[in-house]
C-alpha cells in the first residue's frame, strides 16, 4: 500500500515536470517564431528604407546637375547683360560725338553762302554730307533702341534664371532633410538587426539565408525567358571571357575581404571581394553589358547585376544609391551606383563578384593589376 502511494506520487511529479518542460518548449518555440517574424519585418523595413535613401540620393544628384547647368546659364546671361550694357554705353558715346560735331560745324544756310559768296556746288556737297550724317545718326539711334530692347530681355531672362536657381536650392535643401531623416531610420533598423544576429549561430543562419536568396535570384535570372541574348550586349572589342586581367576596377580602395577567405563563421568563405571606400563614392561598370537586376537583396543591400553575355555576370553590392535600372545598357567605366555605408556585418564600401554560369570566380583574376 505504501509502495503504491509512493509510485503514484512519483508519477504525478514526473507528469508535472513533463508538462512544465512541454510548456517551456512551447514558449521557446513561440519566442523563436516571433523573433523570426520580427527579423523578417526588420529586413522588409530595411529594404524600403534603402530604396528611399537611394531615390533621394538620385534626386539630389539630378538637382546638383541642374544647379550646375543653371549656374552656367546664369554666367552666360550675366556676360550677355554686361556685353549689352557695354555696347549701349559705347553707342551713347558715339551718338554724343555725332551731336557735338554737328553742333560745332552747324548746317550753313543759303543766304550765308550767298553773302559769303560760297560756291553753290560746295553748298550742295555740304548739304549731302549733313544728309548722310543725319542717316548715320538715325542708324545709331536705331542701334541704341535695339540694344536697350535686348538688354531688357536679357535682364528678364537673368532674373527668371535666378528665381529658378533659388527654387532648385530650396528643393535641394528639402531633399537633404528627407535624406537625413531616412538615413537615421535606416541606421536604427540596422542596429536592431545587428542585435538579433549578434551570436555566431544567428550569424551563420543569416549568411546561409543570404546565400540562398542570391542563388534563387541568379537561378531566376538565368532562366531562358529572363536571360539576355549575347547579341544584345553592347560589346566593344573582345568578349568578357577574353578580358581576364584587364578589367578596370569598379572603384579605388583597399581590399578588406578577399575571395575564398574565411568569413569567420562556420566554413563559409567570401565569394567576392570587399573594397573599402567612403560612402557615396562613384562606382563604374567593369565591362559593357546589360543591367538585369537593380534592387535591394538581403545581405547584399542595394545590388546591381550586369549581364555581359556568354553567361558572365558582375555583381555590385552594398550600394547607397542605384543610378541604373533593369534594361539599361552600360559601357565600360560608366557610372552605375554610389557605394554605401556599413551594412549588416559589413564594411563601408563595395562588395564585388564575378560569376560564370552562376558560379563565383576570383574577381582579382579578372581585374587589372594595380600599381
Amino acid at each position: 500500500m505504501l509502495l503504491s502511494t509512493i509510485a503514484s506520487a512519483d508519477n504525478k511529479e514526473t507528469k508535472q515536470q513533463l508538462d512544465s518542460v512541454k510548456t517551456e518548449i512551447e514558449a521557446l518555440n513561440q519566442d523563436l517564431s516571433k523573433n523570426k517574424k520580427s527579423k523578417a519585418a526588420l529586413y522588409e523595413q530595411l529594404k524600403k528604407q534603402s530604396r528611399s535613401v537611394s531615390e533621394l540620393n538620385k534626386d539630389l544628384l539630378i538637382l546638383e546637375q541642374n544647379i550646375k547647368r543653371k549656374k552656367q546659364q546664369l554666367a552666360e546671361l550675366e556676360r550677355q547683360v554686361s556685353s549689352q550694357q557695354q555696347s549701349h554705353t559705347q553707342q551713347l558715346e558715339a551718338l554724343n560725338d555725332q551731336i557735338r560735331t554737328s553742333f560745332i560745324n552747324g548746317k550753313p544756310s543759303v543766304i550765308k553762302v550767298l553773302l559769303n559768296q560760297h560756291n553753290p556746288a560746295t553748298l550742295a556737297r555740304t548739304s549731302q554730307y549733313f544728309h548722310y550724317y543725319h542717316q548715320a545718326r538715325q542708324q545709331q539711334l536705331e542701334k541704341i533702341t535695339s540694344t536697350l530692347t535686348n538688354l531688357s530681355l536679357d535682364q528678364k531672362n537673368l532674373y527668371s534664371a535666378q528665381k529658378q536657381q533659388q527654387r532648385l536650392y530650396e528643393q535641394q535643401s528639402q531633399k537633404k532633410k528627407q535624406l537625413h531623416s531616412k538615413t537615421k531610420q535606416r541606421q536604427t533598423t540596422l542596429a536592431l538587426l545587428e542585435g538579433k544576429i549578434n551570436d555566431q549561430g544567428s550569424r551563420l543562419s543569416a549568411l546561409h539565408e543570404q546565400e540562398k536568396s542570391l542563388k534563387a535570384l541568379l537561378a531566376s535570372l538565368n532562366k531562358p525567358k529572363a536571360k539576355t541574348p549575347t547579341s544584345q550586349i553592347p560589346y566593344k572589342g573582345s568578349s568578357f571571357g577574353q578580358r581576364s586581367g584587364s578589367l578596370p576596377w569598379p572603384l579605388k580602395g583597399k581590399i578588406v575581404a578577399r575571395y575564398g577567405s574565411s568569413r569567420n563563421v562556420g566554413k563559409l568563405t567570401w565569394q567576392g571581394i570587399l573594397i573599402s571606400s567612403a560612402p557615396g563614392t562613384n562606382i563604374v561598370a567593369s565591362a559593357p553589358g546589360k543591367v538585369i537586376f537593380a534592387d535591394w537583396l538581403r545581405g547584399f543591400g542595394l545590388l546591381i547585376i550586369i549581364d555581359h553575355g556568354d553567361q558572365y555576370m558582375t555583381l555590385y553590392g552594398n550600394n547607397e544609391t542605384l543610378l541604373k535600372q533593369v534594361g539599361d545598357t552600360v559601357s565600360t567605366g560608366e557610372l552605375i551606383a554610389q557605394s554605401g555605408d556599413k551594412g549588416v556585418r559589413q564594411h563601408a564600401g563595395l562588395y564585388f563578384e564575378v560569376r560564370h554560369k552562376g558560379s563565383p570566380t576570383n574577381p582579382l583574376k579578372w581585374l587589372s593589376k594595380r600599381s
